[in-house]
């Protein structure tokens, strides 16, 4: 049976998926190497930390993990070398896999074998259309939206919108929150600005500008308040023409009318706030109060969401490692507790002893690193499983980078940082 007649495609309920108020997102592929750490975060996640899931009736209510794939993360359905991987996945109770069945006919991947065998933990989002369910973005939206004031929606595009990934999942999601009277808000950093550059050609795609006016002009007829924010920094180095407006606002030539350029900090002052940010991959995660510790603080106090950045790219080929440092910085200086952890190719950054002459014009990452540390609200860690997968050294060349191994990592993830009152983190992948 094809995927385009398969049942379990196209019939799918919010209920079924809502009950789960942990989640990831990603757009990216996923490699052996990040589908490893992610299973052993998940295994973790049910027998570590919430040990009562892997019972049939658990007396306790037990928070679940749906992971939501798109674009080429779906290609983790018929890579073999995830098979053994898969295995370990769907013996874990709570946890559920939500495909875009768009993405899955595109590139051809029947789900069919996979809902077959678990009918309950592999879901393909329909199109949205009459008789094919709710859709992927619907379904998504619906999974990050908690009980808060703050009706918006935040996503932070890192990549450029053409070169990496289709923007149609941000453009659905942002029409999906329209719906439901939900603002958008869209923060361009590093090639994100790209987004929101005027007069886009694309040849392949849909034109992300066009689009991105659209859904800010349903959002003015409904009385929201979208948001679009190009960081400053990035705009410049990617020559974006700017000149100063009235009452000292930066406005550019080179982007749609309603993009606004702001510098990083004030991007991530958004951060601040309890609505979800998504980004090409990234988790919002609901963390459980330690209720035998007393609260010295009113009880009615709530720190900001605490964050966490994956930092998985080498430091010198491209933006990647350097704009996390940059964005974790910002977000950190707030008042923000933010973990930076440095894993898959990230760990480069504290490999060796980076030695850059005086005239060069990229900065020493080892020496921002060193500088850096120490600084309030920020901690740095590296995970030793990418170490020993590079036959690198276990110890970084940075002094006051803590190791952590796959339990310690889940503590990262799982447990609100020490002295901090929050329910909510989010983790963005870099």
């Amino acid at each position: 049976m094809s995927a385009a007649t398969t049942p379990a495609l196209v019939r799918v309920t919010l209920v079924r998926v809502m009950m789960y108020s942990n989640i990831f997102y990603t757009s990216e592929k996923l490699t052996l190497e990040r589908f490893t750490w992610i299973t052993e975060l998940l295994k973790l996640y049910c027998t570590r930390h919430y040990p009562e899931s892997l019972h049939h009736h658990p007396r306790t209510p037990v928070p679940g993990f749906s992971l939501f794939l798109s674009n080429d993360a779906c290609y983790c359905l018929v890579d073999h070398r995830l098979s053994k991987l898969w295995d370990i996945l769907f013996r874990l109770p709570h946890v559920r896999f939500i495909f875009d069945s768009r993405d899955l006919l595109t590139r051809g991947i029947s789900i069919e074998p996979f809902s077959r065998r678990s009918p309950d933990q592999i879901v393909c989002a329909g199109s949205g259309t009459s008789g094919t369910g709710s859709s992927f973005a619907e379904i998504l939206l619906k999974a990050t939206q908690q009980e808060t004031k703050d009706r918006c929606l935040g996503f932070l595009q890192c990549a450029s919108p053409y070169l990496n990934t289709s923007p149609s999942t941000i453009i659905d999601l942002f029409h999906a929150a329209v719906g439901k009277k939900i603002s958008p808000e869209l923060y361009g950093f590093l090639d994100g600005v790209y987004l929101m550059h005027h007069d886009q050609r694309p040849t392949m795609t849909v034109n992300a500008g066009d689009m991105l006016l659209k859904v800010n002009e349903a959002a003015q007829k409904k009385g929201l308040s979208p948001l679009f924010l190009v960081c400053s920094r990035s705009a410049a180095s990617r020559g974006f023409a700017t000149f100063t407006g009235n009452k000292g606002k930066v406005i550019s030539s080179c982007t749609i009318p309603p993009a606004r350029i702001w510098d990083i900090s004030q991007i991530a002052s958004r951060l601040c706030r309890i609505h979800p940010v998504l980004s090409h991959s990234a988790c919002a995660i609901q963390l459980p109060r330690n209720l035998k510790v007393p609260e010295i603080r009113s009880p009615g106090h709530s720190d900001h969401p605490s964050l966490v950045v994956l930092v998985t790219h080498p430091p010198y080929g491209n933006e990647m490692a350097f704009g996390a440092l940059t964005f974790a910085l910002a977000c950190s200086h707030l008042g923000i507790f933010t973990r930076v952890v440095f894993m898959e190719d990230g760990i480069y950054s504290l490999s060796g002893h980076h030695k850059l002459s005086d005239t060069d014009p990229v900065l020493n990452i080892q020496s921002v690193i060193t500088a850096t540390n120490g600084t309030g609200n920020l901690e740095y860690y590296a995970y030793t499983p990418s170490f020993r997968e590079r036959g690198l050294s276990g110890s970084p060349a940075c002094k006051g980078v803590q190791m952590v191994d796959p339990a310690m990592l889940s503590q990262i993830f799982f447990k609100a940082p020490g002295g901090i009152l929050t329910d909510y983190q989010r983790v963005l992948l870099f």
